[in-house]
């Protein structure tokens, strides 16, 4: 039995990205405020929490099933809340499939968790989904142990510097679930890093939609990363998700000259034909996008660059699938996440295009970019065998508990053990010379060596 009161108790599931993951820190944060305390176990829970997802295909199915499981809970007395951007975007599917649900929030409605959760039972659920152009929640800054209870990395918290998107490229629904653009003070983002570096966090990656679009009064994204490095003691800044069309060469320049902001970026390519980057309303070409590569590759040694891809598309043809698979062959990426396109309800996309490419050719063109990426990604990969890197150690490993887990500045992951490997934990935060010797697509392996050449 909890020592504790049983109605001050909740329970936290998150489905998605690590913005979601952020949110969820948000919401346990707040919730703590009013003397709640979060446990491991929904049968321990008075308040039960799903924060969703409406990104990934069938993600409402998994959520719904899950609801579904829950139902003797909440006929036991637990309230059930559905929170984020399912909820923004299928509201009518989620209140009226008779699931045990007593309320839903979207993302910008979180601070009223508390009054909801003190209300009570209702007989129909309440539904709190007010996109907001203010809303940052800056003044609810998740702490180093929120972040470590719900992360087994131990040395590496993720921050959201900024909420929304005003892009709205046309197979996307986050402007309309996360509303407008808005970005938290730099004051604000720096405050929260050096809390995080007092409790022994050693790298942050900084979150948004569309991260490197960042703009506070006369702060831009560069700006941002010139605070955090001056005023906090951060060994390492990653960041994530930015967009091609907004990468300048101060950020580059930046990135090439400052040993602590990681050399690693996230280009989100999604298709190689500029006639499909027009219909996705991407606002770049697949050139531009090219010598954005370029640039990174010329200027920022050892940078790693990786990307988004969806094949199938609404009117891709054979012909412009060949092209993506041509510009991904040329920028050569470290890694991709691959897709095969399904509509979501709500976007510019699934108005105006017919879904018109076959199911069967979708996951064609998928296995196609997959295998030909896996190869791409190996032979990078072993062109870092009988180097010697500067290894971030943050976790254990999965697979032998005699090995630990890090990466080098551009984030590749490294697998090796230590000298002393008896107290693995030692070594977490620490950095360890390594040698590389063996590579998977997504591994090097290697073994502690004397120098470093990163």
């Amino acid at each position: 039995m909890l020592d504790i009161d049983s109605n001050k108790t909740f329970y936290i599931e998150t489905y998605g990205c690590q913005m979601n993951e952020y949110d969820s820190l948000i919401a346990e944060k707040i919730l703590n405020r009013n003397d709640s305390v979060k446990v491991d176990d929904p049968n321990q829970a008075n308040l039960i929490l799903l924060n969703t997802c409406a990104i990934r295909e069938n993600a409402h199915e998994k959520v719904f099933n899950r609801l579904r499981s829950l139902e003797h809970l909440h006929k036991a007395g637990a309230q059930v809340g559905v929170l984020g951007c399912m909820v923004q975007n299928l509201r009518e599917d989620v209140l009226y499939q008779n699931l045990p649900i007593d309320f839903i929030l979207g993302p910008d409605e979180l601070r009223k968790i508390t009054q909801i959760k003190n209300q009570g039972e209702s007989a129909e659920p309440a539904a709190h989904l007010k996109l907001s152009r203010t809303e940052l929640y800056d003044d609810i800054i998740p702490t180093v142990e929120h972040h470590l209870n719900n992360s087994k990395n131990s040395i590496t918290a993720f921050v959201t510097i900024q909420r929304g998107c005003n892009n709205f490229c046309s197979f996307c629904v986050v402007p309309y679930t996360r509303g407008r653009e808005r970005s938290r003070s730099p004051e604000s983002v720096v405050e929260e890093i050096k809390q995080l570096i007092e409790g022994g966090i050693k790298s942050v990656v900084l979150l948004g939609q569309n991260v490197n679009s960042y703009k506070h009064q006369t702060a831009d994204f560069v700006t941002l990363i010139e605070q955090i490095l001056l005023k906090t003691k951060v060994p390492r800044v990653y960041f994530t998700s930015p967009h091609p069309k907004d990468f300048p060469d101060r950020l580059i320049n930046l990135m090439a000259n400052e040993e602590r902001f990681a050399s690693q970026v996230h280009m989100p390519l999604q298709a190689g034909s500029n006639e499909v980057l027009k219909r996705m309303k991407r606002n770049y070409t697949k050139e531009t996008f090219l010598e954005l590569v370029d640039a990174f590759r010329n200027k920022v040694p050892h940078v790693a660059i990786t990307t988004d891809v969806i094949v199938g598309f609404p009117g891709e043809t054979e012909e412009q699938f060949e092209e993506t698979r041509a510009v991904m062959k040329q920028a050569s990426f470290d890694s991709a996440f691959m897709f095969a396109y399904s509509a979501r309800k709500g976007t510019l996309a699934s108005k105006l295009y017919e879904d018109n490419v076959e199911e069967t050719e979708k996951k064609r063109r998928l296995t196609i970019i997959i295998e030909e990426q896996m190869k791409r990604s190996l032979d990078i990969n072993n062109t870092y065998k009988n180097k010697t890197f500067a290894v971030l150690v943050e976790k254990e490993s999965r697979k032998d508990k005699n090995q630990v887990v890090g990466r080098i500045r551009n984030g590749k992951k490294v697998v090796f053990t230590p000298q002393f490997s008896d107290n693995i934990e030692q070594h977490f935060g620490t950095e360890i010379n390594v040698t590389i010797n063996e590579a998977t697509s997504t591994t090097l392996i290697g073994s502690v060596a004397e120098e470093s050449s990163l």
